[in-house]
C-alpha cells in the first residue's frame, strides 16, 4: 500500500491560485487503487475542511500542524494542543515586543483589536511589496482575514482566561523584521513550545508534540506493509520528511528544503504533487 501525505499551501495549491487538475487526478488515482492520500496542513479545521469541499473528495486530514486528526467520515480529534499556561508565558512577551499575533482554536481565530496593529500591517505590506507583487497580495488577503474573519478582542489573554475549555491549536505571528523574528525564536527557545517558519514573515508556535512528523507516526501505527511518501515545501514539513520512507518537495521550495528531500518534483502551480504521484506510486 502507498500512503501519501501532502502539505497544502505552497505544495498542493499556490496562494490564490486554482488547484492543478493533475493533483486532483492523482488523489482519485490513489483512492481507486486502495492507497491512501492524507492532507497534512497547518490550517485549522474550518479552512482544512473547506479545502476538502473544494477538492471534492473525503480523505483523511491531519490539521493544525499535527494538533488535530480527522479521519474520513468521522469527527475531528484534538491532540497535543497548547494550554492556557503556554499563553500566559508567551503572549506577554509578544505584547511587550508589539508583535502582531493571533491564536487559532478549534472553531475560531482570536486577535486583538486591529487598531493596535496598523503600524505592523503597514510595515508588513512594505516589506512584502519589496519581495514581489504576489507576496504583496498576501497582505490584502490578511487584512481582510483579520478584519472580517477573526474575532477581535481587547485582550487575547483575558479572553482565554475566561474560556479555559477552548482547544488552542497554535499561536501565529507576523513580523516584518527578520532580526526581530529571530530574536523571538531565541526568547521562545526557553519556553516549552516549538516555533517554526510556515510562510514568509511568519512564525507559528505549537506544542512540541504537535508536529507533522509525530502526527504521521501515530497515523502510520495503524498500518502494515506500506510505503509512505511525504510531499511539502516548508520548514514545518521537515519533521514529516524525517518520518516517511520517501521525502519529496516541489521545484519552487527553498534550497535548504530541497537538500533534505529524496526527490524534487515540478513546481506547485505545475502540479508537482500530482505528477510525482502518477509517476512513482505504482
Amino acid at each position: 500500500m502507498n500512503i501519501v501525505f501532502s502539505d497544502v499551501d505552497g505544495t498542493f495549491q499556490s496562494l490564490g491560485e486554482p488547484i492543478s487538475p493533475v493533483n486532483l487526478e492523482a488523489i482519485n488515482y490513489l483512492e481507486n487503487r486502495g492507497d491512501r492520500f492524507v492532507f497534512v496542513t497547518g490550517r485549522g479545521i474550518d479552512m482544512a475542511t473547506s479545502l476538502l469541499e473544494e477538492v471534492g473528495v473525503d480523505c483523511d486530514l491531519i490539521f493544525g500542524n499535527g494538533a488535530g486528526l480527522k479521519l474520513k467520515g468521522q469527527k475531528p480529534e484534538y491532540r497535543n494542543c497548547l494550554t492556557f499556561d503556554h499563553l500566559s508565558n508567551i503572549l506577554p512577551i509578544l505584547d511587550e515586543l508589539e508583535i502582531l499575533y493571533f491564536v487559532h482554536t478549534d472553531n475560531e481565530t482570536i486577535i486583538q483589536t486591529m487598531d493596535r496593529y496598523e503600524r505592523n500591517l503597514d510595515e508588513l505590506s512594505l516589506s512584502l511589496a519589496k519581495v514581489g507583487d504576489k507576496h504583496a497580495e498576501i497582505m490584502d488577503f490578511k487584512r481582510h482575514y483579520f478584519a472580517q474573519e477573526c474575532l477581535q478582542v481587547p485582550s487575547v489573554l483575558e479572553y482565554f482566561a475566561q474560556r479555559k475549555d477552548k482547544k488552542i491549536i497554535k499561536i501565529e505571528l507576523m513580523e516584518a523584521s527578520d532580526e526581530k523574528r529571530d530574536f523571538i525564536r531565541e526568547k521562545l527557545s526557553k519556553q516549552s513550545v516549538m516555533a517554526f517558519s510556515s510562510f514568509i514573515k511568519t512564525l507559528e508556535i505549537v506544542n512540541p508534540l504537535s508536529s507533522k512528523g509525530s502526527a504521521i507516526q501515530n497515523y502510520l501505527s495503524n498500518f502494515e506493509n506500506y510505503t509512505s511518501f511525504g510531499i511539502g515545501d516548508g520548514e514545518n514539513d521537515l519533521s514529516m520528511f524525517d518520518t516517511v520512507d520517501v521525502s519529496v518537495t516541489v521545484a519552487d521550495a527553498a534550497q535548504p528544503i530541497k537538500d533534505q528531500c529524496d526527490y524534487v518534483s515540478l513546481a506547485c502551480n505545475e502540479g508537482g504533487v500530482g505528477h510525482f504521484i502518477l509517476a512513482n506510486c505504482k
